[in-house]
C-alpha cells in the first residue's frame, strides 16, 4: 500500500473524450478590441521579411523613402563638391595631395582638364604651400612662382620636414583669380 492510496475513496477514471480544453475562443472574443481579436485569430499576423515590414504601413513607407532620399542627397552632394583637395583655376583643374615618408612631407599639385589652354604658351601661377600642425597653426611655408606649360604639363612639388604635420594648404593665384586647396597628410 502506498502513502497516497486511500481505499475509502472510489477510483475515478477519465476518458479522453470527457476532457475539453478552451482556447479562449469563447464569447468574450466578441467584447475584445478588434486589434487584439484579429491578432489572436491570426487575421492580421505580423509580416515576415525585411521588405514586407518596410512597406507594411504608410508610415513605414514614408520613413523608408525619406531615408533613401537623404542617402542619395548625401552622395550627390559629395560628388558635386568633390572635396577641398580639388578646385579649378585658369580653366584647368588642380588637385592637391600630400604624404609623409621618412621624416619628410611631400606635397604636390597636379593639373588636369587644360584642353582650353592648348593655344597658350605658359601660365604664371603664384603658389603658396602652408603646412599645419596638430594645433592648427602654420608650421612651415613655401612660396614660389610656377610657369605652367599646357603642352608639357608638370606638377608642382614641395618637400617639408615633418614636425608632426597633419594637413597642407595650397594657395594658387593666377592674375585676379585665386583658389585654395587643402588636404590631410597621409602616412606611408
Amino acid at each position: 500500500m502506498e502513502i497516497f492510496d486511500d481505499e475509502s475513496q472510489p477510483e475515478i477514471r477519465y476518458d479522453e473524450n470527457d476532457l475539453v480544453f478552451h482556447y479562449k475562443r469563447g464569447s468574450f472574443r466578441q467584447h475584445e478590441q478588434a486589434i487584439y481579436r484579429d491578432l489572436a485569430t491570426g487575421k492580421n499576423a505580423p509580416k515576415k521579411g525585411l521588405i514586407k515590414v518596410l512597406f507594411s504601413t504608410k508610415g513605414n513607407k514614408i520613413a523608408f523613402f525619406t531615408m533613401v532620399m537623404c542617402i542619395v542627397l548625401f552622395f550627390v552632394l559629395g560628388i558635386i563638391n568633390g572635396g577641398t583637395d580639388k578646385n579649378s583655376i585658369a580653366g584647368m583643374t588642380a588637385k592637391l595631395s600630400a604624404f609623409s615618408f621618412d621624416e619628410k612631407v611631400y606635397a604636390s599639385v597636379e593639373f588636369s582638364n587644360f584642353e582650353k589652354l592648348e593655344n597658350t604658351d605658359s601660365i604664371s601661377l603664384n603658389v603658396l604651400f602652408e603646412c599645419f600642425n596638430e594645433e592648427d597653426s602654420v608650421a612651415d611655408k613655401f612660396e614660389t612662382v610656377f610657369n605652367f606649360v599646357p603642352k608639357s604639363p608638370k606638377p608642382i612639388y614641395a618637400v617639408f620636414s615633418d614636425y608632426d604635420l597633419v594637413s597642407v594648404k595650397c594657395h594658387l593665384i593666377y592674375e585676379n583669380e585665386s583658389t585654395v586647396l587643402e588636404c590631410r597628410i597621409s602616412n606611408r
